[in-house]
C-alpha cells in the first residue's frame, strides 16, 4: 500500500454513492475506488498493461476489469489474474458514512524545458 508523509486525504464521496459494479475515479482521477460489501478499496488509476485509466472499469464477482483492454484484477487486493502483479493501493477510511482516500500529493507541473532535458539525458544513440 502506498503511503508517505506527502499524502493528501481526499473525499471520495458517501459510502452509498460508491457503486458495487464499477470503479470510479477520485482525487482528479488519480485513484479509483471500488466497493465490495461493506468495504471500500482504492487503487492507482492505472492498468498494469498499458497504463490506461481503470476509471469506469466494470466489477463483477470480485473481479475488476480494465475498460480498455479487459485485463482482470482479483479484488480486494487488486491482484492481476495471470501474472499475480498487484495494483498499487491507497489507504481508505470511512468516517460517518464518508469515504476518505489517502493519495500522493500531485507533483508540480514541469516546464517543457525540464521534460526535454529529462528526455535528452536518457537518450542513447541507436536506440
Amino acid at each position: 500500500m502506498l503511503s508517505s508523509s506527502t499524502d493528501v486525504r481526499v473525499l471520495a464521496g458517501s459510502f452509498s454513492s460508491i457503486p458495487t459494479d464499477a470503479c470510479i475515479g477520485v482525487a482528479g482521477t488519480k485513484a479509483v475506488v471500488v466497493r465490495i460489501g461493506d468495504q471500500v478499496f482504492a487503487f492507482e488509476n492505472r492498468c498494469l498493461h498499458q497504463e490506461t485509466p481503470l476509471d469506469g472499469g466494470r466489477v463483477a464477482n470480485g473481479i475488476l476489469m480494465c475498460p480498455a483492454h479487459f485485463w482482470r484484477y482479483s479484488l480486494p487486493v487488486g491482484k492481476h489474474i495471470g501474472t499475480g502483479e498487484l495494483l498499487p493501493s491507497y489507504p481508505v477510511e470511512i468516517i460517518d458514512e464518508e469515504v476518505w482516500v489517502e493519495v500522493p500529493e500531485s507533483e508540480p507541473p514541469r516546464s517543457m524545458r525540464e521534460r526535454l532535458l529529462e528526455h535528452a539525458r536518457g537518450w542513447e544513440p541507436g536506440r
